[in-house]
């Protein structure tokens, strides 16, 4: 499960560290804007010792957590690079995840540490990135070799890109098909009121309708990003309440949550959904009690090899909303990779970034992790079954997003997690959106370097 379902306390705390930095990072550097960008981007320009196949570079790499056998592959790359370029030397140094915000924060306080680096999608790449701690891609990259990557969106500020995604995560419905056709449901739930036909023929056929679990909040969490953008025309319409430009306790915002408590009075879960962890509720659909799930790509694979994979249907989210959003898929580029802007060797550790794209190494990762790559020129034909088919499909589809990534992550353990758990635990939409808010306006008055920075990123 990747990062945005595991926030923790340390986390957090280090995503703050570094937001007060701001005020230092802009004193003493030559930005002239909020960003700090301007700072980044001169330290991190290309000079003349700066020789692309002669360098020595500290990667700190987090993959694993989200695509076992990541690192192995990984390892393997940095071997056969070195081979075809013996002047540069890459020291692999994998993170954890519970200090991988912390440590980079320490780095970015003092200029040392790695050359190349790895943040979770969109605040905690932009956060850095603001601070004058990363270099802007697009001084070191060709725009055509951008053009392919996936996802891109997520970190990019002030019109450049921040970070290169690697791979891709996708939460779609998963259903299936066996279970559906005992119930009576010839194809799976395109819209809301569908969704909850579909969840009454289920009950009324002795089949839990949906496999979910929400003690830590995960499931919440998803919902938020599946539901909660559906009302919305962009990620700018969220950024905008969060800020208080615009009112985060209308419907437009906090509707979602009125659609999970119906779904909880229409019976869609299992009774213990509030009692067990996400992975708990995944085996409700895994072992063929449940007949859909909300999950990541991974782990409909892993429901695949316990089911049949010829059982198994995959479709986006039903549709609720009425914003632009509605019908766009929920994925994330997830673990984010960058140049610091200390290094003196950004081009040769572009070099090797831009190197992992290519059409060898794509292959490679898909088959080492099967866990799609974040490129558009992956060869789909090595896919076999139609359901990862139908995987890529979605995860490739455009304008795709991620809404979690765009919440403060304190407001994301405090707002979408900790809402979600109020109504699966039987309290009301209400009583879940006031907390939402409350968290929302704790957010904006304790942290007013956060606030300041996510503002100046928000108009633009």
């Amino acid at each position: 499960m990747n990062r945005r379902r595991r926030v923790s306390a340390a986390a957090v705390t280090g995503i703050l560290l570094i937001t007060s930095l701001l005020a230092a990072c802009s004193a003493n550097s030559s930005s002239t804007g909020a960003s700090g960008s301007a700072a980044s981007g001169s330290q991190g320009a290309a000079t003349a010792a700066d020789d692309p196949e002669n360098a020595n570079l500290t990667y700190w790499s987090w993959m694993e957590g989200d695509a076992p056998g990541a690192d192995a592959w990984m390892k393997e790359r940095v071997a056969e690079y070195a081979g075809l370029h013996p002047g540069v030397k890459i020291d692999l140094v994998p993170q954890s995840s519970d200090t991988l915000i912390g440590a980079f924060t320490t780095a970015a306080q003092t200029n040392s540490g790695p050359d190349i680096a790895t943040q979770w999608a969109t605040l905690p790449v932009l956060t850095p990135a603001w601070a004058g701690a990363v270099a802007p891609l697009d001084d070191l990259t060709l725009a055509d070799t951008r053009s392919t990557w996936i996802g891109t969106q997520e970190n990019t500020d002030q019109g450049k890109l921040w970070a290169m995604p690697i791979y891709l995560i996708g939460i779609p419905m998963a259903y299936n098909k066996n279970l559906f056709a005992k119930a009576g449901i010839a194809q799976p739930p395109a819209t809301f009121d569908e969704l909850l036909t579909a969840c009454g023929k289920l009950k009324a056929a002795g089949i839990t309708p949906i496999g979910a679990g929400n003690k830590d909040g995960s499931f919440g969490a998803w919902f938020f990003s599946n539901f909660g953008m559906q009302n919305l025309d962009n990620p700018s319409d969220l950024k905008n309440a969060i800020v208080g430009t615009s009112d985060i306790a209308d419907p437009k915002y906090m509707g979602y949550l009125t659609a999970l408590e119906k779904m909880m009075s229409g019976g869609c879960f299992n009774n213990d959904i509030a009692s067990i962890t996400g992975q708990e509720g995944f085996a409700k659909f895994n072992s063929g009690e449940a007949a859909m799930m909300w999950a990541p790509d991974g782990q409909v694979v892993q429901a695949a090899k316990a089911l049949g994979a010829d059982r198994i249907g995959v479709v986006k989210t039903p549709t609720w909303g009425t914003g632009k959003l509605a019908n766009a898929y929920n994925t994330t580029q997830s673990s984010s990779v960058f140049i610091t802007s200390w290094s003196e060797h950004p081009r040769a550790a572009a070099q090797f970034l831009t190197w992992l794209h290519n059409p060898a190494n794509l292959k490679s990762w898909y088959a080492a992790t099967e866990v799609f790559p974040a490129d558009t020129t992956f060869d789909a034909s090595m896919l076999t079954s139609d359901l990862t088919k139908a995987l890529w499909a979605l995860d490739s589809s455009p304008g795709s997003v991620w809404l979690e990534n765009y919440l403060p992550p304190s407001l994301d353990t405090d707002g979408a997690r900790a809402a979600g758990q109020v109504v699966t635990s039987g309290g009301t939409a209400a009583k879940a959106a006031d907390m939402f808010v409350k968290a929302t306006e704790k957010w904006r008055t304790q942290n007013p370097a956060e606030v300041e920075s996510y503002t100046a990123w928000a108009v633009r």
